[in-house]
């Protein structure tokens, strides 16, 4: 055998050997397992942006009704999320919708559970819309998220949580047989109330200022309202902080007990909704008939009969119009910021959840029907004893038994509007102070009334008017040259003892004393004499300027002679007299001269038009500061309005198209009356007043004072 040979045979058994052992390990390897490959990889890895769902749906498995109960949100045209299995109603839980789809971002599968479809119902991922006997307990949560195309980008079953393993469910794909773990927080929810606003009202409990209960009812068999109580509370001064006040309460004898009102304050602020049903076209926002519907008989009793349905209707209004009015009631409620609720009370509504929730389809119909042939025949639709009322009446409840739900709910209507007088009194501008006429006009108040006092003192003697216009005048520059000169000229002229006498009787006239000689002579005078003097004295003191004022009044002193005007220099010259030379002048003048140079030292001096300036720029001050902060309340109050009017529109249209469905507990608490608040006051009450201060009367003393002997503290 050559080489070449050689080599052949070689290579021919390494061939055969290379082949044997791969055969011998495709042979002997595992098998591939389904669903091993694909652990550690995510569930849905092209699912990266949450914001391009534009449909969410959660089905669960209700074990009181047996069947699936699915719930979805959309968006629509506008770009709104909405719940199309409850006519389009607004889902508000943004949030919810957020951790929802956050919670299936980058899912991944952690391990293999089972590969096995009978291990289904032992994991909880059976389908929850899967025909069959398996529990809730055995059934998952399927939940779905679609994008505006409608591909899935989330399809996948939550079922029990993984024992001792915190955060890790199992989990299975709806097309698979093959189930996994998966880390995950899922937040998920087929519960109506679960993804709308929980705040209906969104009012604040404190904020309530003013709560009215208007407890009518309807008699529908003879289709009129009967009147009830209507109680009106109101906070004090329509403030959060005020207490609750009811209008005809005599607080004398009566006594409110605040905890009703404080819980209807807190039912409002927590009021929660488990149903809703679309309105019908014709009612308004404000829940007023459309003009075309009330000129419309046909449409109008179209509108009448679905509305009765929950127990509202249509009654004739003031000046010919029509009105709203509800089976059980209004209830108004004010808040600070002047927004104003009103709640219509409806009719009972009875059946399962989903049918509180989203209403009798067939019922609905039928209802119809039956109501529309009793509008024509003018029965009402309550005392309807037709056949088809009474099986869906009957049907209704039934299946409120088989549900297990026999609570009952109430219809509801709410209406807002915005009252401006629920802020309160508006601020009140204040008032600018008066400019005195002192400071007004300067020349006109110093030099007017010089010239004007002579005129006025000329009537005063009746027997010698020419010479007291004459001395005045005369007397006028001899009045304002002898002050600084007179002292030195009136000394000699201080013997004569007639001048003297006269001057004295001036003087004592002054003070208001009188001489029995002379009071036949000059007696009305006299008097005169004393009124205008007193106030010739007193400006000396006063004012800065006396000499123009004494010259005038110190005329009327020298009219009773006929030769006097000598004697009227004396009185200008009697108080420089008595400061420089009080020897020279006579000892009857020294009372007078004592009594003139002792008021001034009593009031010190002070100017007039200063003091007034004084004052008036005070009150300027004053003035400006409440004006500044009444112009900030106004302006505060404007932002008030504006924001009130805007939270009252919000409101209004998000109510406008919805009855709503409450619990037959929170109807409960608004149904109050009289009696549940007021009672009559005891003499505890009395004696607690008392000791407050209320109108008991009473009040305490302080420590270590007692009352005298006799006196009723509680008459006081």
């Amino acid at each position: 055998m050559n080489a070449t040979s050689r080599t052949l045979v070689f290579a021919a058994v390494a061939a055969i050997s290379a082949l044997a052992a791969v055969s011998a390990w495709f042979g002997s390897r595992p098998a591939v397992v389904e669903g091993y490959a694909d652990v550690g990889t995510e569930f849905f890895a092209d699912f990266t942006d949450p914001l391009k769902a534009t449909s969410l749906s959660v089905t669960e498995f209700n074990d009181k009704t047996k069947e699936a109960q699915s719930f979805a949100v959309r968006q629509n045209d506008k770009g709104e999320w909405v719940i199309p299995s409850h006519h389009d109603y607004p889902a508000e839980a943004q949030e919810r919708l957020a951790r929802t789809a956050a919670s299936l971002l980058g899912v991944s599968k952690t391990a293999v559970q089972s590969r096995n479809k009978d291990d289904w119902k032992l994991y909880a991922v059976v389908d929850p819309s899967a025909e069959g006997a398996a529990t809730k307990t055995e059934r998952g949560t399927r939940v779905s998220l679609r994008d505006a195309s409608g591909n899935a980008l989330v399809d996948l079953i939550v079922g029990r949580k993984v024992d001792g393993r915190e955060n890790h469910y199992y989990v299975r794909e709806p097309e698979k047989n093959t189930t996994y773990i998966a880390q995950m927080k899922p937040d998920l929810s087929a519960k109506f109330s679960d993804w709308i606003e929980p705040d209906l009202l969104k009012v604040n409990q404190a904020d309530i200022v003013s709560i009215t209960v208007d407890n009518y009812s309807i008699d529908e068999q003879q289709g009129a309202i009967l009147k009830g109580e209507t109680l009106e509370f109101t906070k004090e001064e329509l403030k959060s902080t005020g207490k609750w006040k009811l209008q005809g309460v005599d607080e004398a004898t009566e006594k409110i007990d605040e905890s009703p009102i404080r819980t209807i304050a807190t039912n409002l602020d927590n009021l929660k909704i488990v149903g809703v049903r679309p309105k019908p076209e014709g009612l308004n926002a404000d829940l007023t008939v459309s003009p075309e519907v009330a000129r419309n008989p046909l449409l109008r009793e179209v509108l009448q009969a679905d509305m009765q349905r929950q127990g509202f209707y249509v009654a004739n209004g003031p000046n010919g119009g029509v009105r709203l009015v509800s089976n059980e009631g209004e209830l108004l409620a004010g808040a600070a910021n002047g927004v104003q609720y009103t709640l219509y009370f409806g009719e009972v509504a009875r059946g399962s959840d989903k049918d509180i929730e989203v209403g009798f389809a067939d019922k609905a119909a039928a209802d119809k029907s039956a109501e529309g042939e009793a509008s024509k025949s003018g029965e009402s639709a309550k005392g309807d004893d037709s056949p088809t009322e009474a099986a869906t009446d009957e049907a209704a409840k039934k299946s409120e038994e088989e549900s297990g739900d026999a609570a009952l709910r109430r219809y509801l209507l709410v209406k807002v509007n915005f009252d401006e007088a629920l802020l309160g009194a508006p601020p009140t501008e204040p008032v600018p102070p008066v400019k005195p006429e002192l400071l007004s006009d300067p020349p006109a108040a110093s030099e007017q009334p010089a010239p004007a006092e002579p005129a006025a003192a000329e009537p005063a003697p009746a027997s010698e008017p020419k010479p007291a216009a004459e001395t005045p005048k005369a007397e006028e520059p001899k009045a304002e040259e002898p002050k600084a000169e007179e002292p030195k000229t009136d000394a000699p002229k201080a013997d004569e003892p007639k001048e003297s006498t006269k001057t004295e009787d001036e003087s004592s006239s002054a003070d208001g004393s009188c001489d029995p000689q002379e009071e036949p002579k000059a007696d009305e005078p006299k008097a005169e004499d004393t009124k205008e003097e007193q106030p010739a004295a007193a400006e000396p003191a006063a004012a800065q300027e006396p000499a123009q004022t004494e010259e005038p009044k110190s005329a009327p002193a020298a009219e009773t002679p006929a030769t006097e005007t000598p004697a009227t220099e004396a009185p200008a010259t009697v108080t420089p007299a008595a400061e420089t030379s009080a020897p020279a002048a006579p000892a009857t003048e020294a009372p007078a001269a004592a009594a003139q140079t002792e008021q001034p030292a009593a009031a010190p001096p002070v100017d007039p038009q200063k003091a007034a300036d004084e004052q008036y720029n005070k009150a300027m001050g004053e003035y400006e500061a409440k004006k500044a902060a009444w112009e900030r309340d106004i302006k505060a109050r404007e932002e008030k309005i504006k924001e009130g009017r805007k939270v009252a529109e919000e409101l209004s249209a998000r109510f406008s198209g919805w009855y709503y469905v409450i619990s037959a507990d929170s109807f409960e608490k608004f149904r109050i009356q009289r009696k549940d608040v007021v009672s009559l006051k005891t003499a505890d009450d009395a004696k607690t007043e008392g000791a407050e201060g209320g109108p008991g009367g009473g009040f305490n003393l302080p420590p270590g004072l007692n009352f005298p002997p006799g006196l009723n503290p509680g008459n006081q």
